[in-house]
């Protein structure tokens, strides 16, 4: 039986050899921008490897960042403590130059003495396996499989419970108290539940991107 990390291997496997084009822009390269949530890029002379990245995840049914940057992916999925706990099909987040805000991201392929090994988009301009400096990593991590329902994740439950609270407070501070201190009991019962409610909004974005 295949895991979810064989799953996304295999889409990015499929891709090997995709090349940008020396002339016009290659539709297969475009294509990833589009899978990866960004239809405005029709040009791959833009950075591609996030695109790539979020493209086989999307074919794969796994939510990626909808970034362009490499580095969104430091803190997506479940965290690998280190490369020898890495498996094929694994994220891998490498710096790129000094700047932290630049990076480069791929799949985990192997390891080779001090070479991390990676099948990534955008590797000389390709989709291709190449080894890269292990002092170059950042991050590895790990898809979740997709949950069925939000109504699953207990951090939802409790910003749910919060909500409730918030309006069962409200309700009776109405029956139970006079004048401005039932105002002000209203009051903050209803920012409690403001406060429930952007929360829960923060944690739905998660739980859609597979963050626990």
């Amino acid at each position: 039986m295949s895991t979810l990390n064989d799953r996304i291997y295999a889409q990015a496997e499929a891709e090997l050899g995709t090349v940008e084009w020396a002339k016009g822009s290659n539709p297969e390269v475009v294509k990833y921008y589009g899978e990866a949530g960004h239809t405005e890029i029709t040009d791959d002379s833009v950075p591609w490897c996030a695109a790539f990245v979020g493209a086989v995840l999307a074919r794969a049914g796994v939510q990626g960042t909808g970034s362009l940057m490499a580095r969104s992916y430091t803190k997506w999925g479940e965290a690998v403590p280190s490369v020898d706990h890495a498996q094929k099909g694994d994220i891998v987040v490498l710096s790129r130059g000094k700047d932290p805000r630049f990076g480069h991201v791929a799949f985990y392929n192997g390891k080779i003495g001090d070479k991390i090994r990676v099948l990534g988009g955008n590797q000389r301009d390709q989709v291709s396996v190449a080894n890269y400096d292990i002092g170059r990593l950042v991050a590895i991590r790990r898809a979740v499989e997709a949950r069925s329902s939000a109504a699953k994740s207990t951090t939802v439950q409790a910003s749910a419970a919060q909500i409730a609270s918030g309006a069962g407070a409200g309700i009776a501070a109405v029956g139970a108290l006079d004048g401005t201190a039932q105002l002000v009991a209203v009051a903050f019962a209803g920012f409690v539940i403001l406060t429930g409610l952007w929360i829960m909004r923060e944690r739905l974005q998660k739980w859609a991107r597979g963050i626990k």
